[in-house]
């Protein structure tokens, strides 16, 4: 029997990266390596980092945590490799399906440990019936062997009953779980077993199966090479056009050092990044990545573009020109 590997997905904004930082911090012993887009976003205390490279982060207490930067294919063989972790979690892009990284536990050294879907109670009613990306959430939602209810903290009583009739909807057999502020322990999220078992022989995989040009998302790529206001960044994610989904990125500040900003479903997170934190100008150069869906999410972007450099002064606009 090999390393579980469990595949965590959700649509964007979801609570996928709060619940990894969770995972993390409630590991209890456990050894996971924990496969991200990008280390940025995952709160590593650096008091507990045995080593670091440009692409893995050794804790002290076992864990790894791995980024995607290279080809996924490379990662899982690195991990298959390891006889010291108990179990692998990997996070889907926002979009995908995530039965498109669940082939992975087919993967000599590895074994299918079941996918957790993350659902935002305050949004994942509208999004699943949203005209643009209502398939997606729908088809992640139909994936998980355990959904997580996220953000039951900010939600009234109502919306959270809400949420889970359509959670029982759109995924009967999955276990729901709560989660305030990514609290679920690693032991209840890694606790259900796969529906459906990938063989253990056969071809191994290649790679990742990709989202589909048919989701309707376009993304845009915007860079912020000088310092920007934090209070003035948050407003503008804040009021950006409604076709646009999810803000994410580093930004350099005025008051110096660099920040990870995330932005979805009205809500904006802005959290300091230190200087070891597994990142760098050459892999995760500063700006703003853009996602948006449906009628009119080209102008969106452009639109959203166009504010994100109005907060740069006329050095920084002239750089962005230039670029």
């Amino acid at each position: 029997m090999g390393t579980p590997v469990t595949v965590l997905g959700g649509y964007l904004g979801a609570g996928k990266t709060t619940l990894l930082n969770g995972l993390l911090d409630t590991a209890d012993g456990r050894r996971i390596g924990v496969v991200v887009n990008d280390f940025g976003t995952v709160n590593v205390d650096r008091r507990l980092v045995r080593s670091a490279t440009a692409d893995t982060i050794e804790l002290a207490d076992g864990c790894v945590c791995c980024s995607l930067r290279g080809e996924v294919g490379e990662v899982m063989r690195r991990l298959a490799a390891r006889d010291d972790l108990d179990h692998v979690v990997v996070e889907a892009s926002g979009i995908a399906d995530p039965t498109g990284l669940s082939t992975w536990g087919a993967f000599p050294g590895l074994a299918p440990g079941g996918t957790v879907v993350c659902a935002d109670v305050t949004t994942v009613g509208r999004k699943a019936r949203d005209r643009y990306v209502g398939d997606v959430v729908r088809t992640q939602l139909s994936r998980a062997d355990v959904l997580v209810l996220t953000r039951c903290d900010l939600a009234t009583p109502e919306a959270v009953a809400a949420a889970e009739s359509v959670a029982h909807r759109h995924a009967p057999g999955a276990r729901l779980l709560r989660s305030r502020g990514g609290d679920v322990r690693a032991a209840d999220l890694l606790g259900g077993a796969p529906t459906v078992e990938t063989p253990a022989t056969g071809p191994v995989p290649t790679g990742p199966t990709p989202p589909g040009d048919g989701h309707g998302h376009v993304t845009r790529f915007v860079p912020l090479a000088g310092p920007v206001d934090t209070t003035a960044l948050a407003g503008t994610l804040r009021s950006l056009p409604s076709a646009v989904v999810r803000a994410k990125g580093v930004v350099r500040t005025t008051a110096g050092g660099s920040v990870v900003v995330q932005a979805a479903a009205g809500q904006v997170e802005i959290a300091s990044r230190g200087p070891d934190d597994g990142a760098d100008d050459a892999h995760d150069p500063p700006g703003v990545v853009l996602v948006a869906a449906g009628r009119g999410a080209a102008e969106a972007l452009a639109a959203a573009a166009c504010r994100l450099t109005g907060l740069l002064g006329a050095r920084g606009r002239d750089d962005v020109s230039a670029a």
